[in-house]
């Protein structure tokens, strides 16, 4: 395994790109960097870690939170938490409320009484999970009726839902478009039931299985959204994820959520999220586990020597999310092994590589305006730019490159442990 982390930064002063130079570009959305806020205890732990990510979204939810008591007892303190780190929360109302008006109630506990002003809502989780298994009938029942309180309370939040363990045809080509559509008018007015379709995925080695279930789902958010005007179009989440749900030291070093390996897939997933403009992409989780490499430690962090120590997904989580742009960039690479992640807006560009192969070193050569080259792994990104950068990438690792207007760059090289 490799344990260095390479970061190559390259920063810049000058003028401000003309949006214009991007022809293809892809808007990325303001709460794509998300996490999940588990565990309820230890995310206190590392909570200025945690802050200096500058995560958009927090998600507070999963089995754990499934529950009638969590509301009342324990949301104030996570939202709080949540804000605290400068994030939106995504608040899960559990199933358990969809009669008597609990639900109603609950949000008016919270963005009433407390003024809160969640404006991102879950509904239930992992109905097709054998830990608190829902038929499609009873998630449309319970789907239905609580997303019809919430949005009585506040016809302007956001419902998403419904955190299926993993994108499964049983229950989402009957619950998107089919018998038990949840994507329709709630009955007598003029807001929907469902605005974010999310869904989880666990035990993967690489993020082919997305890819495929992305292009799946976004198909069939096109057809439903040709139903519905443009500001109420349906968009998609990953709100759970990880390499594994627990360590097993039985399997490849890949599958296990500590790895530097682990880190670059957190990155590709985001990826994913930027080009296919999802809504938002969360892991789990922030803490987890004991941070041991043991049982269920699916955690950011390692915990040794009596202090918490950061782990390859929270560097590559920190580094996107800390030199964000507002738009993902159209790019050809030429080695399949390399992943090209740009970003570009007024404010320049960034671009992070990840070479994926365990042997292989590549020297790369960087074109900013789609020119093909033939020297080495070519990479062309579409910034309008008679610019270019040549370099050499080591066999796992990963290299950011933060660039201004013009593509004049100031190079600083730091290795991380």
């Amino acid at each position: 395994m490799r344990c260095l982390l390479f970061f190559l930064y390259i920063f810049f002063g000058g003028h401000l790109f003309a949006q214009s130079v991007y022809p293809k570009k892809i808007k990325i959305s303001n709460y794509l960097f998300g996490q999940n806020a588990w565990e309820r205890s230890g995310i206190f732990k590392v909570q200025e870690f945690v802050k200096d990510v500058q995560y958009q979204t927090i998600r507070i939810g999963g089995n754990g939170y499934e529950n009638a008591g969590f509301i009342n007892k324990e949301a104030i303190k996570l939202i709080d938490y949540v804000r605290s780190v400068g994030a939106e929360p995504i608040l899960q109302m559990p199933r358990q409320f969809k009669n008597n008006d609990l639900a109603f109630k609950a949000i008016t506990y919270i963005n009433g009484e407390n003024k809160k002003g969640v404006k991102f809502w879950s509904i239930g989780n992992e109905p097709d999970h054998k830990n608190q298994f829902a038929k499609p009938e009873e998630v449309y029942d319970y789907f239905t009726k609580i997303s019809e309180q919430i949005k009585r309370y506040d016809a302007n939040v956001k419902i998403i839902g419904f955190d299926a363990a993993s994108f499964t045809p049983d229950y989402h080509n009957r619950l998107l478009g089919g018998d038990l559509d949840l994507t329709g008018k709630i009955s007598g007015k003029d807001y929907y039931y469902l605005d974010v379709v999310s869904f989880h995925h666990y035990k993967f080695k690489d993020i082919s299985r997305f890819e495929t279930d992305v292009k799946d789902l976004k198909q069939k958010l096109y057809v439903l959204n040709k139903n519905r005007a443009k500001k109420h179009h349906l968009t998609w989440a990953i709100t759970e994820f990880n390499s594994h749900w627990l360590v097993d030291k039985k399997l490849e070093e890949d599958y296990q959520p500590y790895t530097f390996y682990n880190g670059q897939m957190f990155a590709e997933l985001y990826d994913l999220g930027m080009r296919e403009q999802a809504f938002t992409i969360c892991p789990w989780s922030i803490l987890e586990g004991g941070a041991d490499r043991e049982g269920t430690d699916l955690s950011m962090f390692d915990f040794l020597n009596n202090q918490y120590l950061k782990r390859s997904n929270y560097y590559h989580t920190w580094l996107l999310s800390r030199y964000k742009r507002a738009y993902y960039l159209p790019h050809q690479e030429s080695q399949k092994e390399i992943v090209v992640i740009p970003m570009g807006d007024k404010e320049g560009m960034t671009v992070m590589l990840l070479n994926k192969s365990k042997q292989k070193a590549f020297e790369y050569h960087l074109q900013f305006n789609r020119k093909k080259t033939n020297k080495h792994v070519s990479i062309n990104i579409a910034a309008g730019l008679a610019k270019n950068y040549q370099s050499a990438i080591s066999p796992q690792t990963t290299h950011m490159l933060v660039f201004d207007k013009r593509g004049n760059l100031l190079k600083n090289s730091v290795t991380l442990l």
